[in-house]
């Protein structure tokens, strides 16, 4: 399903918010973009819940993709709801306004749509809050009873518990008379604080049974898990505190929790038999309820774990008057500018592509920054437009100046939308021819710059390789191989850059340069019989050559190459650097070395060297000295 399925989540305040989700998206990316509606910094306490077949409430994992849970098969949009999720012991511990507002939109909605339960004359005192929060202070019955009716105030099951709709109405009156001249946030705080005292605010209700099938509620909380009588969500049976807890699991359609009860004995229908003090106790479901309650379980011992952990960490409740005075101050809740085009019970549109938002509440710089950014975007759209037509106006040009010499308009000539093409005759001689040599492109005079730097540069590293190659410190001959055979590649390197730019020279009509050529007839005169040559036809385990010729540098016609050997008949410089090899091979005279090889040997360490004595020619292995012997064997 690569286009994504569509979606509507339910927000707090009544409205609706669309959006199509692609198969990737996370469900973190889609609480931070619900979140962003809000202006939301504190998200760590809301959720995304869907309801199940069974009725109850599921909760998106924010660790998986949004796709992937196991929605309702109904036909239409996937139904999601935007809600509190943890609970905690009071609004005093938020930090933001905007969260203090959502907890109370939050209550009224579970009071409202009987999510707990609550008594029908705490329901009265309630709705004259919401009243005072909405409407201000009481000016007629008439109006309030209007205004009842359009606000979530009364539950119906308050309306049924009661003889008429009047008598209902007539007790909020009266609340509301009372509670006269409290500001905004006194009300919002004084409905918080009436809500956070009944026993079933915070209780999520699963409903369950135990293993002779009688029914129970089964109720999560930051507190723990209680269990509770199917007629009476009250006041619960059992209650299992978090730090009681020592595991919980479930298996297909069981639940179990173990608990730490010292008071219990040590039973067969424990899981641990080894422990005493442990208790199991179990419960049963369908297995998706079944799977629901065990992750709403797991998270909110992890919630318990984290602020049990971050207690340290926790700012200094605030008062409550102080709570109420902020947020008189600061009005209704802010939404985004995309949250303020829907109204009460309309839908908005959002995003289809990437749903990611910051999630948290922009600040005066970051939008300051946003529109600055979006000026600067206008304007260099505005600057590259502008460029665009010049460009094209020039191209206009260039293609009317061709069709006049050539008779017939290019197809690259821009046209706008329904504009027809000119019409142009060609001209009359007009055409001419120009001189080569002055019309050197500029790309010629720029690579023609780029091969003198090259060919400078290899000038550099060819007379690098020519002293190294030339050291005389160098015993070594296959160091001494590898260096000259280093130079002859740097001074074919070096030719054929001069090759290029002699080509480039000849197009635009200058005489080509004989640098590199003459560099390469000296390292020829300076080499033809020294071993620069014979370094490309001798191994260094030739048996002909047992020794290295040594020659005064002083003769030499190139500084810091060997000279050439005395000779009364010279033959001809080679033409090219494949004619070293070649003369190497056709003139056998300059193959033995005018001085004749002595033969060395090691003696001792005072005189490390001295010639080696004769020996017997069948001799081919070393042979190591027999002790009291002061010569070694030589090769």
């Amino acid at each position: 399903m690569t286009e994504g399925r569509r979606c509507q989540v339910h927000l707090l305040d009544d409205r609706k918010l669309e959006l199509l989700v692609q198969p990737k998206l996370m469900a973190k990316d889609l609480l931070d973009l619900v979140a962003s509606h809000f202006n939301l910094k504190e998200k760590e306490y809301f959720g995304i819940a869907y309801t199940d077949e069974t009725g109850h409430f599921s909760w998106l994992q924010l660790d998986r993709r949004v796709l992937e849970h196991e929605f309702p098969k109904k036909s239409g949009p996937i139904v999601l709801y935007f809600c509190v999720r943890f609970y905690i012991e009071s609004i005093s511990y938020l930090k933001d306004n905007a969260t203090i507002e959502l907890f109370f939109l939050n209550a009224k909605s579970i009071i409202y749509k009987e999510l707990i339960e609550v008594d029908s004359d705490v329901v009265f005192e309630l709705a004259s809050f919401i009243l005072q929060e909405a409407k201000g202070d009481f000016t007629s019955i008439d109006a309030t009873k209007s205004d009842l009716k359009k606000l979530p105030a009364l539950p119906t099951q308050a309306l049924k518990d009661h003889p008429s709709l009047a008598y209902c109405e007539d007790r909020v009156v009266e609340h509301y008379k009372k509670i006269s001249g409290q500001s905004r946030g006194q009300a919002i705080v004084n409905y918080m604080s009436i809500a956070e005292s009944l026993p079933t605010y915070g209780v999520h209700y699963y409903g369950v049974k135990d293993k002779q099938g009688i029914p129970w509620w089964l109720g999560l909380s930051y507190k723990g898990i209680f269990q509770y009588d199917h007629q009476d969500k009250v006041k619960p049976r059992k209650v299992f505190q978090w730090r009681q807890l020592e595991n919980l699991y479930f298996r297909e359609k069981k639940f179990s929790v173990e608990v730490h009860d010292p008071r219990s004995r040590a039973s067969v229908t424990r899981r641990t038999f080894g422990h005493s003090g442990i208790a199991v106790h179990t419960w049963y479901a369908c297995p998706a309820l079944i799977k629901s309650i065990w992750a709403m379980a797991i998270s909110q011992h992890q919630f318990y774990l984290d602020r049990k952990q971050s207690k340290s960490k926790i700012h200094a409740a605030r008062s409550l008057n102080e709570i109420a005075i902020d947020l008189t101050e600061t009005g209704t809740l802010k939404t985004s500018k995309l949250a303020n085009m829907g109204s009460k019970g309309k839908i908005i549109s959002g995003s289809s592509g990437s749903l990611l938002s910051s999630g948290s509440q922009e600040s005066d710089s970051s939008q300051t920054a946003k529109k600055d950014m979006l000026a600067a975007l206008r304007a260099r759209q505005e600057a590259l437009e502008e460029t665009l037509k010049k460009r094209l106006e020039e191209l206009k040009n260039i293609c009317i100046r061709e069709a006049e010499l050539t008779g017939k308009l290019p197809k690259e000539y821009p046209l706008d939308p329904g504009e027809e093409p000119p019409t142009v005759r060609r001209k009359i001689g007009t055409a001419f021819k120009l001189d080569e040599q002055k019309i050197t492109p500029k790309g010629e005079e720029e690579e023609l710059e780029r091969l003198e730097r090259e060919f400078a540069i290899q000038s550099q590293i060819t007379e690098a390789a020519r002293r190294l190659a030339s050291d005389p410190h160098v015993s070594s001959k296959k160091l001494k191989k590898q260096r000259k055979t280093s130079y002859l590649n740097a001074l074919k390197k070096l030719q054929e850059i001069e090759n290029s730019i002699n080509e480039h020279r000849v197009r635009s009509g200058k005489k080509p340069t004989q640098r590199a050529s003459l560099i390469i007839e000296e390292a020829n005169i300076g080499s033809e019989d020294s071993s620069l040559s014979d370094a490309l036809v001798l191994d260094d385990d030739d048996p002909q050559v047992t020794g290295t010729p040594t020659f005064s540098p002083v003769a030499s016609p190139h500084k810091g190459l060997p000279p050439r050997p005395p000779s009364h008949s010279r033959p001809p410089p080679p033409q090219s650097l494949d004619g070293l090899r070649h003369l190497h091979y056709s003139r056998p005279d300059y193959d033995k070395s005018p001085i004749k090889p002595k033969m060395w040997s090691e003696s001792s360490l005072d005189e490390p060297y001295e010639k080696a004595k004769k020996r017997s020619s069948h001799s081919s292995h070393r042979r190591f000295p027999s002790s009291g012997s002061a010569e070694a064997g030589g090769l």
